[in-house]
């Protein structure tokens, strides 16, 4: 896959997200929305997603394209304020759905156990964000002459 700047990243991440969100009954039959792009009263950060599942638990989702060590830092920032809004009445649990988990980010959440759902999205969504199937980029291609 070619590099991404930071914006065609984020828009990519959104699309994912997107996507993901209006067909949430397909991935998590037992969820609903409750709202894209979560702001939160005393901070500017945004969660990507909040769902909520039949038990009354709230998920505050990350999309990433590659989960990151700042996907753990922003969905624990996540849930801290949601707690705080809800006046800690409420379960939440926070939530990074990627393509990719590299071994140290999955090693991270487990030892430490920070309770944090990983999700695993399925290569079928790539198209959501237009993301190449592959990290392999097509060698160059030949046209023949039509002399």
């Amino acid at each position: 896959m070619p590099k991404l700047d930071a914006g065609e990243r984020f828009a990519f991440e959104c699309h994912i997200r997107d996507y993901f969100a209006a067909n949430l009954q397909r991935f998590r039959p037992n969820e609903l929305v409750s709202k894209c792009e979560v702001a939160y009263r005393t901070s500017r950060i945004r969660a990507d997603l909040r769902t909520i599942n039949q038990a009354d638990v709230i998920f505050e989702w990350e999309f990433k394209i590659e989960a990151d060590y700042s996907a753990i830092g922003q969905v624990m920032a996540y849930s801290a304020y949601a707690k705080i809004e809800f006046d800690f009445k409420r379960t939440v649990r926070p939530v990074i759905a990627a393509f990719r988990f590299p071994e140290e980010i999955r090693k991270a959440i487990e030892v430490n156990n920070l309770g944090i759902e990983i999700v695993q999205l399925p290569a079928s969504l790539r198209a959501a964000g237009a993301l190449p199937h592959s990290q392999v980029m097509p060698s160059r291609i030949e046209i023949p002459r039509m002399d």
